[in-house]
């Protein structure tokens, strides 16, 4: 029996270890393996039909996280500029999605479900990050699982999303999802300019997902203001007392980001 959808407070210490899951989502591409905290075990990566790898589960005795990787590929920078808007059919009355995003997300949509099914627990939280393409598939996930699965209140954290849905899809994801914050560079011209481009004239089809939290840090390169190292270093600095704590639980967990100083 599903509980009753609850309402968390942004997270410091969440927010920063979500954003190091979303960087180890573009490992496990390149690498197909990760190193991850020792109480995390990964259970699956997240594989299109083609084989192509987009992030992975990992399961700890408290949570389930779902981590998705952002645009590695020329196929992938393809599908993000196709913007057409097409019906989100996972859920009803759900809307419009990016087209692009949403072909991508149902390449995998169904063996994610199924595996989020069989890892269901009572005893768990669920936990979704991304970045970038990651976070807008972030999104999609979140209320497909919020609405498809025991998972009730997932809970979203998602790090230079791109805006993905019109005014249906995100009243329907409010309704659903309790819990979603967008982290989002004030300077980050991707994540704030790019995809707005293609709707100017038709802004309300283009809409982001989340509550938005804003981050302030600025590089010479703008590429630095999207990445998600850099999105990292300035966390850490920000919430330097949330830093500390995970990096002495989690040791070796944190990338290098110096080049973000």
């Amino acid at each position: 029996m599903k509980n009753k959808k609850e309402l968390f407070v942004f997270d410091a210490e969440m927010a920063l270890f979500l954003a190091v899951m979303s960087y180890k989502a573009y490992i496990v591409h390149e690498l197909c393996t990760i190193e991850l905290p020792s109480h995390y075990q990964m259970k699956h990566e997240i594989i299109t039909d083609s084989g192509e790898i987009f992030g992975f589960i990992a399961e700890s005795e408290d949570f389930l996280v779902v981590a998705f990787r952002g645009t590695k590929t020329m196929d992938n920078v393809s599908s993000y500029l196709d913007v057409a808007q097409v019906p989100y059919t996972y859920v009803t009355d759900s809307g419009l999605t990016h087209r692009g995003i949403t072909k991508i997300y149902s390449t995998f949509r169904d063996a994610l479900l199924a595996d989020i099914k069989q890892l269901y627990s009572n005893q768990k939280k669920l936990l979704v990050t991304g970045h970038s393409l990651g976070g807008s598939l972030a999104a999609l996930f979140t209320l497909d699982a919020a609405v498809n699965t025991n998972f009730l209140n997932p809970i979203l954290y998602s790090f230079a999303s791109l805006p993905i849905a019109d005014e249906d899809f995100t009243k329907k994801f409010y309704e659903e999802v309790k819990n979603s914050i967008r982290v989002v560079n004030v300077h980050d011209a991707i994540s704030n300019c790019m995809t707005p481009l293609f709707f100017k004239n038709k802004p309300l089809l283009n809409l982001p997902i989340g509550q938005e939290y804003q981050l302030n840090f600025k590089n010479r390169r703008y590429i630095q203001n999207h990445r998600i190292l850099c999105y990292i270093h300035f966390l850490r600095t920000q919430y330097p007392n949330e830093y500390k704590e995970l990096y002495s639980k989690y040791p070796g967990f944190f990338p290098d980001t110096s080049h973000c100083e």
